[in-house]
């Protein structure tokens, strides 16, 4: 039996490929496929790698995994989607790498699966979009984190996705890796719902309703922060009626610029490194680079 594993990223089209694969699950079943539901991933595989980490695997991790996952019914693969395999939505970058702690996360489940019977794979995010995205988890959890406290952890010129998708594969006999970028995914998400299942045919998918990208903006995050600091909440129900009217007037619509906090030249140059990542990317070995067509 073979695992394909998606691992990320936080806040790249991850809800809505699993959206896309729940609406075509008659048509993963008749080709032997299993999506476990997102709970079901989470009860199986958390508790195998903890066990790899604390020394506690033995003979029977991997087939008390395959048995929560499959229910003991025979499958030709298993999708396993769980970005937090990657690491945090609340803490993407650290000490100037993506995901610090991704790449160990996946060894320990390489060295329970096997090599040979797993398949990687991987969406990209531009960097510039991806923290003010992940910035809106973050500021979830604690309302008093500034972007500039958030970001600031890392220098941002020097984050590469190419440089986590080398520690993923691993510097010797690197292996086989696919994947995509987010600002591609809408317009192309057939080609990866394929890739990812291993389908036959793409044409044979049909679409879901499903949002690619929610949330309030950094604009309205900053605007939001200096008004909460004006009016406090006096309940979490008004401070839940506050975000609500924040969200609905600014919405997530590409990348902000904000003079003093994100300016538009900053934009810019992420921008420009990670067209140079994605050059590189696509010549790395042992990676496929899912592409929009182009009809030109």
């Amino acid at each position: 039996m073979e695992f394909r594993i998606f691992f990320g990223a936080h806040r790249a089209g991850h809800e809505h490929l699993l959206a896309q694969l729940e609406a075509n699950r008659n048509l993963l079943d008749a080709n032997g496929i299993l999506l476990p539901t997102p709970e079901k991933m989470e009860a199986a595989v958390w508790p195998a790698i903890r066990a790899i980490r604390n020394n506690n695997a033995d003979e029977s991790t991997l087939p008390r995994m395959v048995q929560e996952l499959t229910g003991g019914q025979k499958y030709r693969s298993v999708l396993i989607a769980r970005p937090s395999i990657s690491g945090s939505p609340l803490r993407p970058i650290k000490d100037d790498i993506i995901y610090p702690r991704g790449s160990a996360t996946m060894a320990h489940l390489l060295r329970l699966i096997g090599q040979d019977d797993v398949r990687l794979f991987c969406a990209v995010r531009n960097p510039a979009s991806l923290l003010q995205s992940c910035y809106h988890l973050a500021y979830e959890n604690d309302a008093m984190l500034t972007f500039e406290d958030f970001y600031k952890v890392s220098d941002p010129f020097a984050l590469r996705w190419s440089e986590y998708l080398h520690r993923i594969q691993g510097r010797e006999n690197p292996l086989p890796l696919t994947a995509w970028t987010y600002e591609d995914y809408p317009y192309m998400w057939r080609s990866v719902a394929q890739a990812f299942a291993g389908l036959p045919n793409k044409e044979d998918l049909v679409a879901a309703q499903a949002p690619f990208d929610t949330g309030i903006s950094l604009q309205g995050l900053t605007l939001m922060q200096e008004y909460l600091k004006k009016h406090p909440a006096e309940t979490g129900a008004k401070r839940n009626q506050i975000v609500a009217k924040f969200e609905e007037r600014f919405p997530i619509v590409g990348v902000d610029s904000i003079p003093d906090v994100w300016p538009e030249e900053l934009t810019e140059a992420f921008s420009n490194s990670y067209d140079d990542d994605l050059y590189y990317i696509e010549r790395m070995e042992n990676v496929r680079l899912i592409k929009r067509p182009n009809w030109a």
